[in-house]
């Protein structure tokens, strides 16, 4: 009898560890995709050399932007719009974002309110968008990069 409780307070114990040590993992992991949306946010607002210079460090290679619009961007096609001043953006705020980790891969959705302008944004006229913005992450070599982003503009209640 005591040798069955000594085995079951074993199996018990083995299996709680894992459980917080994976928690804790999921903690750090989202703090990182965290510090990456961070990033991300400034390399919109920086916008030019220097914010393609933040994209290319978290831009998976074959990274794929798909706005509103419907059209597909490439990695190449970001940092060429922020280069060339193409896209700019003045205010690029996240807001009810959740984040979900799958091991090596995470997903964060939110609200993105932003006033910018250029082909990423769907339009060339600088105006405030709101939009549902979904984020595909996998980590490499250390570097969560992401591989996928789309935004789905949130349309505007009717006028009464």
């Amino acid at each position: 009898m005591k040798a069955r409780f000594v085995i079951l307070m074993f199996l018990v114990f083995a299996m709680a560890v894992p459980a917080s040590m994976l928690a804790q993992q999921n903690s750090k992991a989202e703090k990182d995709i965290q510090s990456t949306l961070a990033q991300l946010r400034e390399a919109n607002l920086k916008g030019g050399a220097e914010g393609a210079a933040i994209f290319d460090k978290y831009l998976a290679e074959d990274f794929v932007r798909i706005p509103s619009d419907g059209a597909v961007y490439t990695k190449a096609d970001t940092l060429d719009a922020f280069r060339t001043g193409k896209q700019h953006a003045e205010s690029h705020d996240l807001s009810k974002v959740k984040i979900r980790i799958y091991g090596n891969t995470a997903v964060a959705t939110g609200v993105l309110t932003s006033k910018s302008a250029g082909p990423l944004a769907g339009g060339n006229t600088l105006e405030t968008r709101r939009s549902r913005f979904t984020r595909v992450f996998v980590k490499k070599g250390g570097v969560w990069q992401n591989v996928l982003y789309q935004t789905t503009k949130i349309a505007e209640p009717a006028k009464q």
